[in-house]
């Protein structure tokens, strides 16, 4: 098999934990990298010795030297660039969230599936040694009935409010960012939930700043998620069962170790040693799905991205909030406004 071609659009953060790992993973060489600005481009080019940098994101996704696109632009981009990369025959690994609602994720996987092309939600946590271990703990029986999931993910975010994380046109918030991630723990286990509680604070910029969600299953699991760009938060993740609890110690979305303690209090800790974040993970799934001619990956497929993105609609259409080019409900806009005065306190 020939090496697999990386090119990487976008050069923020996300991008260089990203390009910093991809030196820990099996396979794959990262070739190529667009930004808006020539000395962005060039200079993060020179810091992971990248042969070609581009000053145009559709350069890169046209270029013949690249076989697979990492995208990690602000959310609103993603579908824009998604589809060029598939129109244009890339494989693509795209940041979370996949993109910014149901409806563009649906337009995206369908387009994937039409012209073969492999695509998949960066929800890089799915393959961290950690939480296949849990996966595996949980599959085995060490907790019997797992019943209960809490998880939260926060910190002390930006102030400034042009910041992609408060940045209304940019589709910020902490649900898309952060509160992703404990939805998807739960969803891992769970499923898509039957019931969807949530209480959310709203900040200056217009986007939520604190989400409290509680969801909920027929066959009776709970799960009850945090996310936060207010308060400096211990990102702890529990599981409680029958049997036993496992706990993932701070940050659990890309956690090095794992405890389970049984009925008995018996304790038994695993950890990992891996270089790193564990971006490197998810680089070598799509590496191996490339290779084996997949379209999609087993442990973290397009229906689950997609029942991941839609109990987040869920939950923002119960704040009413609404990005940029998503249709809202006009006819209900009253109850909404009344709505809000329940639910969603100014911060």
């Amino acid at each position: 098999m020939e090496t697999i071609r990386w090119g990487i659009i976008g050069t923020g953060a996300v991008a260089r934990n990203f390009a910093r790992d991809f030196a820990h993973a099996k396979a794959g060489k990262l070739v190529a990298v667009a930004s808006r600005k020539k000395e962005t481009a060039d200079q993060f080019a020179s810091d992971f010795d990248i042969d070609l940098s581009f000053v145009d994101y559709f350069s890169l996704i046209n270029s013949d030297q690249v076989d697979v696109i990492y995208i990690a632009v602000p959310h609103h981009l993603h579908f824009k660039i998604a589809k060029a990369c598939i129109l244009s025959n890339k494989s693509v690994l795209c940041e979370k969230p996949f993109t910014i609602n149901h409806k563009q994720s649906k337009e995206l996987y369908d387009l994937a599936a039409l012209r073969e092309v492999f695509v998949m939600e960066a929800m890089w946590t799915r393959f961290n040694p950690a939480i296949e271990q849990v996966y595996d703990w949980i599959e085995d029986g060490e907790l019997g009935q797992l019943h209960s999931i809490r998880a939260n993910f926060g910190f002390v975010g930006p102030t400034d409010a042009k910041h992609r994380l408060l940045n209304k046109s940019l589709a910020g918030g902490a649900l898309l960012d952060l509160g992703i991630y404990p939805v998807f723990l739960a969803q891992l286990f769970f499923g898509k939930p039957d019931f969807i509680q949530n209480q959310t604070v709203i900040g200056d910029t217009d986007v939520d700043v604190f989400n409290q969600i509680l969801l909920g299953w027929e066959q009776g699991q709970l799960a009850s998620l945090e996310s936060s760009l207010i308060s400096h938060s211990p990102n702890k993740a529990v599981l409680s069962g029958s049997k036993g609890y496992i706990e993932i110690d701070s940050t659990w979305l890309m956690a090095k170790s794992c405890k389970l303690t049984n009925i008995n209090n018996h304790e038994s800790v695993v950890e990992f040693d891996f270089p790193g974040m564990g971006y490197q993970f998810e680089i070598d799934e799509v590496n191996r799905c490339i290779e084996e001619g997949l379209l999609q990956s087993p442990s973290f497929s397009w229906q689950d991205s997609l029942d991941l993105i839609s109990t987040l609609d869920e939950i923002r259409e119960d704040i009413g909030l609404y990005y940029d080019g998503e249709e809202q409900p006009v006819d209900e806009h009253d109850i909404h406004d009344h709505h809000h005065e329940h639910h969603h306190h100014k911060h």
